[in-house]
């Protein structure tokens, strides 16, 4: 956007026209470095990863795995509704947890976007079929965060979760979590932000995976935001 108005200002501001394009240009290069991406995700994904040895102590009652957006009418599924990219990465871990815990598994979605079907019920048919695990709780009237953890706590009888997110949503998520009256552990996944201190020269070329993490990272900071104004 920023590049377009400055190509619709040259013929009048070409001073002011070259400083948005030259704007444009370094802040997509900056957004797209792997080592923008991770100085970004890393406040946001100051967080452990899930020890199932440690954490069971804490009797968790149930893992709860949070939806993160569907596929509308996936052709190679039959033109149906399925999970997104994020969406089965989580359900993966979350797979992967219930046989490390034997913990039951409880799934939050609504129909989001512009999905027919909501998430919860995606999730269940995938983790059952794709993975053979039963879902033995479902919540699928959310539409955000917030009424993830509002909505479980309603439909849900258990008081201590463990909680299967991206770690760069996970603060926000487990935010929402305790306002709502979940003991929570988190299961974070997903890391954008990276554990070595090494940085390499190719940290700071652009890449389209550095832009998704950016991109990640600024929608959680502006979420909070928004939680804030909101809630």
């Amino acid at each position: 956007m920023v590049g377009l108005i400055g190509l619709l200002l040259y013929p009048r501001m070409r001073r002011f026209s070259l400083t948005l394009l030259s704007l444009a240009i370094v802040s997509l290069w900056l957004l797209s470095m792997p080592f923008t991406a991770s100085q970004l995700a890393g406040p946001l994904e100051n967080i452990e990863p899930f020890n199932s040895e440690y954490d069971g102590q804490m009797r968790a009652e149930a893992i709860v795995i949070l939806g993160g957006g569907g596929c509308r009418m996936a052709r190679e599924f039959g033109s149906r509704d399925n999970v997104s990219r994020l969406t089965m990465e989580r359900l993966r871990y979350g797979a992967r947890l219930h046989r490390a815990t034997g913990l039951g598994i409880a799934v939050s979605g609504g129909a989001t976007g512009k999905l027919n079907t909501p998430e919860a019920i995606l999730m269940q048919s995938a983790l059952e079929s794709d993975f053979g695990v039963p879902v033995r709780w479902i919540e699928a009237e959310s539409q955000n965060t917030a009424e993830n953890a509002a909505f479980s706590r309603n439909y849900f009888a258990f008081d201590t979760i463990v909680l299967v997110t991206h770690a760069i949503h996970m603060r926000r998520a487990v935010g929402h979590f305790e306002e709502a009256g979940f003991g929570v552990i988190p299961a974070p996944l997903g890391f954008v932000s990276k554990t070595d201190s090494g940085t390499r020269f190719t940290d700071f070329l652009p890449t389209v995976h550095g832009l998704l993490g950016s991109r990640q990272a600024m929608y959680e900071y502006l979420g909070g935001i928004w939680h804030q104004l909101s809630y």
